[in-house]
This record gives structure tokens, sequence and C-alpha cells, in this order.
């Protein structure tokens, strides 16, 4: 009887823990989407916001005519309008990144939710089979009892057992204590017994019951879950194919910005603010890469992964016969300029190869023929000692993201994709440091030209 008695306890305080842990799951992977959904909100709120600052400067524009004057007003909206598409490209980007950590999220969720289903499920089976077993043993009790009904009936002394028998319920039948004292000893402990089962009868019943209840609750919670995630993945995918679409877009607005520029005084305010905004552009995509560099690339000190086979020298990343058209420094203009720019000997760089300058993992891989903040298509790859190695400007990226690629491997066509005045390879070499800092440094220390 005693070990009954703890049975119960157990139940009750199982059903309160999975209730606990229940409550604390739905806590963890519910409180971070109402966060990402707030944000998420106040990023389409920017984005509208900018979207009708674009629509006002295409507006400008449709007046302007083709005079010098025009011309200039006419750069000058191009120059906003660009600006204002970029950033929109920049909400687009964070709203990605939001979106998959959601879908993250509740996939994670999804997951806890299937595990406790599957444990909801494994408690009901079991509580199933302790029925079961409780309401065999009350019947071989019950049988018992009968028995004695029969014996006492044979010796004429049925009367007692027959009238705990007739009783219309439970209660009635066990509150009659005044008739107790008449039953033998041996038919008192058998009645005890049945009511102890009856007892333990209706906890696994109330357990099963409730489990039941929570059941039902988990797969409305994992329906809700899946529809989310659902419509999480079907706004990322819609985010993604807008912001190519803004990318397009600025990509157009550029080259009508170029074509403007060519007809501008150098020394006019507005080929210089076109020429600042490109820069600022560029270092703006600069600036992320060292943060994605940050992030996933490896420092100085790190042993390179063995499949990588670097061997410590860097090989010039072109095989034809080339030379640096502007080198590590700055520009003309007197911007910074991060990298060497490799073009091909008698003016025939399109088209031509451009290798790995040493093996590695490629982390980061563009090849949608867009803008991209003056980079056109590009790739970085992560040498696994601290060095990575940047490729701009490629009419084709030929490497994916996670790939390994050898040392001399072809891993894109040089182009003049991005921010260009001629095709040709714009190659950089950053360094993480052991810091965790970046450090853009002069290509010419790792690499010189084999070809000249």
């Amino acid at each position: 009887m005693k070990l009954k008695i703890n049975r119960r306890l157990i139940f009750r305080f199982f059903a309160v823990l999975v209730a606990v842990c229940c409550a604390f799951s739905s806590m963890l992977f519910s409180a971070p989407v109402v966060s990402a959904d707030q944000e998420l909100e106040d990023l389409q709120n920017q984005y509208d916001d900018l979207q009708k600052k674009i629509e006002k400067n295409q507006k400008e524009l449709q007046a302007v005519q083709g005079d010098i004057s025009d011309a200039k007003t006419k750069i000058n909206a191009l120059n906003s309008e660009i600006s204002s598409i970029n950033s929109q490209i920049g909400i687009l980007d964070s709203r990605i990144g939001l979106l998959n950590s959601k879908i993250n999220t509740i996939e994670a969720g999804i997951q806890q939710t299937n595990s406790d289903i599957a444990e909801i499920e494994s408690n009901i089976e079991i509580v199933d089979t302790q029925i079961n077993e409780t309401q065999f043993l009350m019947q071989d009790t019950r049988e018992q009892l009968m028995g004695r009904l029969r014996e006492n009936y044979m010796t004429g002394d049925a009367s007692t057992i027959e009238m705990l028998l007739s009783s219309k319920d439970l209660s009635s039948y066990f509150t009659r204590k005044e008739l107790m004292t008449r039953v033998s000893e041996s038919d008192a402990q058998l009645i005890k017994e049945l009511e102890v089962k009856i007892d333990a009868l209706n906890t696994l019943e109330e357990k099963l019951n409730e489990d039941k209840q929570a059941l039902n609750e988990k797969n409305a919670q994992l329906e809700e879950q899946k529809t989310d995630l659902e419509s999480s993945k079907a706004d990322e995918s819609a985010s993604r194919q807008e912001q190519q679409s803004k990318k397009s877009a600025v990509s157009s607005k550029q080259m009508e910005a170029q074509s403007l520029l060519n007809s501008l005084d150098k020394e006019s305010a507005e080929y210089k603010a076109t020429i600042k905004r490109q820069r600022q552009e560029q270092e703006q995509l600069s600036k992320q890469i060292d943060e994605y560099i940050k992030a996933h690339g490896s420092s100085t000190g790190d042993t390179p992964d063995a499949s990588y086979e670097n061997d410590g020298k860097m090989a010039w990343p072109v095989k034809f016969q080339s030379y640096v058209s502007c080198a590590y420094g700055r520009y003309s203009d007197g911007s910074p300029h991060w990298g060497m720019d490799i073009c091909a000997v008698g003016g025939n760089s399109r088209g031509r190869a451009f290798n790995a300058a040493q093996g590695g993992k490629v982390i980061l891989a563009v090849n949608d023929g867009n803008w991209n903040y003056g980079f056109g298509n590009y790739c970085v790859i992560d040498h696994g000692d601290g060095k990575q190695t940047l490729y701009a400007h490629s009419d084709n990226i030929q490497v994916y993201v996670g790939q390994v690629v050898k040392k001399g491997q072809q891993i894109g066509i040089i182009g003049a994709t991005g921010n260009v005045t001629g095709p040709h390879l714009h190659f950089e070499v950053r360094v993480k440091n052991s810091d965790g800092s970046v450090s853009r440094v002069n290509p010419a220390y790792y690499v010189t030209n084999t070809t000249a």
C-alpha cells in the first residue's frame, strides 16, 4: 500500500515537471521571435520611408531636360536615389538576417515541440499500460470477493457480502462502516485492497486526461509553428528577390550616373560628390567584409587545414603577362585604395582567368552581375593562417562559399563589373590579427609579379 501511494506522488510530480518544462520551452522559443517581429516591422517602416524618397527623386528626374545644367541636376538626383536604394539594400540585408535567425529559432522550437510530443505520447502509452494492469488487479480482487461471497452463501453467511455488493455506488459501498465490522478480517482486507486499486486507477485516469490535453495543446502549437515557419521562409525568399531587384536598379542607376559623370567638369561639385559617394559605397562594403572576416575568418597564428595545402607563400593571381594599373595606397583623387589593380599587357584583360594566390576556403562569393557597392562580382578566400585574399570586378566568379581551392586554381574571369573605368582584377590581402582586428595590407608584401 505504501508503494502505491508513492507512485501516485511520482505521477503528480511528473505532471507538474512536464508542465513547467513545457512552459519554459515555450518561453524560450517564443520570446526572441516577438523581438524579431518588432525589428522586422521597424525595418519595414524605414524601407517604406526610403521608397517615398526614391519616388520623389524619380519625379524630379523625369522633369529634367538634356542640357548641361539639367545634367548636373539629374546626377544630383541620381546620387540621392542611389544612396536611398543602397540603404534599402542594407535594410533588406538586415531583414534577411533577422528572418534567417527567426527561422532557425522556429525550427529549434519545432524540434523541441516534436520532442515534447514524443515524450507525452510515451507517457500516455505508459499510463495506458498501468491502467490496464490496475484494472486487471481490480478484476482479480473482485473475483476473490465473489469467491468469498459464494463461500459465505454456501455456509449460510452471505447476507453481509450481498448487502455490500448491492450498494448503488462505491461511496456508499465504502462508507457503511457499521457493516465492515461484520465482515471477516480476510474479507475486509480484500475490500481495502480494492479501494486502493480504485484510487490508483482514478489517479492514472486523471493523469491520462492531463496528458491527452497537453498533447492536443502541443499539436496545436506545432501547427502554429509550422505556419509561422512557412510564412517566414516566404518572407525571406521575397526579401532576397526584392534585394536582387534593388541591386539591379542600383547597377542601372550607376551606369546612368557614370555616363553623366563623363560629361561633367572634374572640378565641378557634382562630379566630386559622385566620386565621393562611390568611394563611400566601396568603403561601406569593405567594412562589411572586415566584419565578416572577424566573425568567420582564421587568425594570425592559426594552423591552416591540411586540405588547403597552404605552403606559406602566395603566388601572383594571374598567369598572363600583366602590370599593376593602380597600386595599393590611394586613387588619383586621394581616396584610399586597399588593393592593386592588375591588367593584361596589351589591353585585353577582359575574359582572362585569374587564380587563387594560395590554397584555402572560399568564405564569400557574390556573382550576381550587379554593382555591389562598386566591387561587382567578387570573392574572398581564407587561407587558414589569418590571411584572406579578395578578388573583385569579375565577369564570372567560378567558386562557391565553402569550397576548398588550391594555390593557382582558376577561380574567376577578369571583367568590368562594379565601379571600374576598364576591365581589371582588383586584388587585396587582408589579415585578421590575433586580437580580432582586421588589417588591409599591401599585397606587394605577399606577391610578386612573375609575368613582367
